[in-house]
């Protein structure tokens, strides 16, 4: 007998790329030896164990201010969490934003970070075309294709995705298929900053398209790296809420990548009406917002030591990429034909020169051990692995056949130079198997 799946179940059964490429590789992960640069953790050392250990001290014993912390919340949020989110927004100048951008908008907690209002989004949308940029967020793009989305994924340039192109795209597309914009503002996984000017055209188009259909079209900008924007030449985005005039535009954001991942705090600044409603709703269908202990924390972070803790954030990220950067020019000049990445986030996304990198490929092989030659698998222990995130995993030009993300976040220098030692190896290991299969 079979179960009567639905057309999502169904969907699921096949495992993602990424689930599939990380599964074989974390079965027998071995600490230490192997390394996995595939993963999107933040490192540890930018956590703030002793200001949280603090602010669960504070919140325990002010019951009057912290009501019920310890039990469940409600589905919009912590009062006390969304109040903290407002208020850092603005005595920070967060995206330019003044008290009269948050007037008929509303604050809301996400169930389990940021990808649950994400999905919530896509559960109460119809499906149809998400406008986003190439290389995109594949996680997410590959839940909206389960659930039955189609993604129009545009290239995108050194300001991000490119306006023109898409207004190309469009001509070609009937404007009521168009379910939502998903803009990535450092993009994942190429961290490329989507320029002031890009937010406005895009919000623009949103709004031409809209009118034109007599339904609203949502642009979320997913701002998830834009506390960690580390070089510090490059000027603050705006907020794409600022070029805003029908009540368009989500912004999405989390505290993982600044404070602590486990918090599991997402939030969004949604327009006050049925959207919002709608959201709300989804949220408190599967067990309300967040951990309110959690949610309470992070507001007391937000309120206490968000200053100092971006500043050591950013700084030690910025003394990484910069550390990495030299270790490219030093081992893989031969082999890098150009890489994005380095003043935000924790990602690089490389394009070598003529070495394909996606499944299947010699140097993918190689970094796997799964090439069949003992000399370079290793026998019988197999050598340090190291993977890595495909760039046929996150888009669909030619180009990311030779392409591949790595996050910097989690392993340590010594880690990451080893790695990079890997990957040189892995560029030579491929050039002499495409010559010897001439």
């Amino acid at each position: 007998m079979n179960y009567s799946f639905s057309a999502l179940a169904q969907a699921s059964l096949t495992p993602s790329a990424i689930n599939e490429l990380t599964a074989g590789f974390a079965e027998d992960f071995r600490e230490g030896v192997d390394i996995n640069l595939g993963v999107g953790y933040v490192n540890d050392r930018t956590i703030p164990f002793e200001a949280i250990q603090k602010a669960y001290a504070e919140i325990v014993a002010r019951p009057e201010r912290y009501r019920n912390a310890l039990n469940y919340g409600g589905a919009e949020g912590s009062p006390n969490l969304r109040r903290s989110i407002r208020e850092y927004y603005l005595k920070n100048g967060i995206g330019q934003l003044n008290a009269q951008h948050f007037q008929g908008r509303r604050i809301l907690i996400g169930a389990n970070g940021a990808t649950s209002l994400l999905d919530a989004l896509s559960d109460v949308l119809q499906p149809g075309v998400v406008i986003t940029a190439d290389p995109y967020y594949y996680i997410y793009t590959e839940t909206l294709e389960r659930k039955g989305f189609r993604i129009l994924a545009i290239p995108e340039d050194e300001q991000g995705l490119d306006v023109d192109l898409l207004e190309e795209a469009v001509q070609t597309l009937d404007p009521r298929t168009i379910s939502f914009f998903y803009l990535v503002t450092v993009n994942n996984p190429s961290t490329v900053i989507l320029s002031d000017a890009r937010r406005k055209s895009l919000v623009a188009l949103a709004e031409s398209l809209s009118c034109q259909t007599g339904v609203k079209i949502p642009v979320v900008f997913d701002k998830a790296y834009e506390d960690i924007i580390h070089n510090p030449e490059l000027a603050q985005p705006v907020s794409g809420l600022r070029y805003d005039t029908l009540g368009l535009v989500l912004e999405v954001g989390t505290l993982s990548k600044i404070l602590a991942p486990a918090l599991r705090i997402g939030y969004a600044l949604v327009p006050d009406d049925q959207l919002a409603d709608a959201l709300v709703q989804r949220t408190s269908d599967i067990g309300f917002s967040s951990s309110l202990i959690n949610q309470e924390i992070a507001g007391w972070l937000l309120d206490h030591h968000i200053l100092v803790q971006k500043e050591k954030v950013n700084r030690g990220y910025r003394d990484k990429a910069l550390y990495i950067q030299n270790l490219f020019r030093r081992y893989l000049s031969n082999y890098l034909e150009s890489y994005t990445g380095g003043e935000a986030g924790f990602y690089f996304y490389l394009t070598l020169n003529q070495v394909r990198t996606d499944k299947g490929s010699p140097f993918f092989q190689f970094l796997t051990r799964t090439t069949g030659d003992p000399s370079a698998d290793g026998c019988p222990e197999k050598k340090p692995r190291l993977v890595y995130i495909p760039g046929s995993i996150c888009s669909r030009s030619p180009k990311s056949l030779h392409q591949l993300r790595l996050s910097y976040g989690f392993e340590e220098d010594e880690v990451f130079e080893r790695a990079v030692q890997l990957i040189a190896e892995a560029c030579e290991y491929d050039r002499v198997a495409s010559l010897s299969s001439k």
